[in-house]
């Protein structure tokens, strides 16, 4: 069996055994010997199904180690391309205790620079984290009257990192410690995000976060950047009698 990951975890390939999409791809239809497929990190929809059909034609497995390979979709994630959005719809395991699957696309918007050595970066697993509660609060606590589509806002995000991640199948698993609604337009909630991989948990992150109905926040946001601006002017604006200088026609040289 061989992993097959994005083209931008070449550095793992090389490492550990595995092989890019485009390698396997190529592999397919000039007849490489293969006994089979797991897929892995980084590889897209569109290659993953060619993969599968080409595997399929030939007789050979094609396994996909997440749970769920359906992407959990731009409202549920908070992005507006598909490439971009990195967990399965959330699903629960018990009460408050909810898992998902991490579908990294190696396409996404954080890995547009460089991919550094060969795991999985912080940030990336950071931002899987990040729309793992939103998608948690909007879909499991929806009944409670938790706002849909609003604004989310951190209080607290506290991230440990226990080992290197791979371009592995990777699961998240959040547990939700408290649930509260101050007000009606707002929903508070505190929990523990785990990471998980094959070799165990390699990271979690403590999370205090409030989602409020979009009508709710807006206006104070709004009314909060332009006092922002007005500081900054006021800081640097030119003292008055500069500007009148500089207004004066300028005197002839000589």
């Amino acid at each position: 069996m061989q992993v097959i990951v994005g083209d931008r975890f070449n550095n793992f390939a090389e490492v550990a055994g595995a092989i890019t999409t485009q390698d396997a791809i190529r592999g397919l239809t000039n007849g490489a010997a293969y006994k089979g497929f797991i897929l892995g990190q980084g590889v897209h929809d569109k290659d993953a199904h060619v993969i599968s059909v080409l595997s399929r034609a030939l007789g050979l497995p094609c396994i996909s180690l997440a749970d769920d390979p359906a992407k959990a979709g731009r409202e549920i994630c908070h992005k507006h391309f598909q490439h971009n959005e990195l967990i399965s719809f959330p699903r629960k395991v018990e009460d408050n205790v909810f898992e998902a699957d991490v579908l990294v696309d190696d396409r996404n918007e954080i890995m547009s620079d460089h991919v550094t050595g060969c795991h999985l970066q912080g940030m990336l697993l950071i931002e899987g984290i990040r729309q793992m509660f939103i998608a948690v609060s909007e879909t499991q606590y929806e009944h409670l009257g938790v706002p849909v589509g609003g604004y989310v806002v951190f209080n607290k995000l506290d991230v440990k990192f226990e080992q290197f991640a791979f371009p592995i199948a990777t699961s998240l698993r959040q547990t939700v410690n408290d649930f509260t609604q101050p007000r009606d337009d707002r929903a508070r909630f505190v929990a523990t995000v785990e990471v998980f991989q094959e070799q165990g948990r390699v990271a979690t992150a403590e999370v205090d976060y409030t989602v409020f109905e979009n009508t709710s926040l807006q206006p104070k946001e709004e009314k909060l950047a332009q006092k922002a601006v007005q500081r900054l002017l006021t800081k640097y604006a030119p003292d008055p009698v500069t500007l009148n200088e500089l207004a004066q026609p300028l005197k002839a040289v000589g």
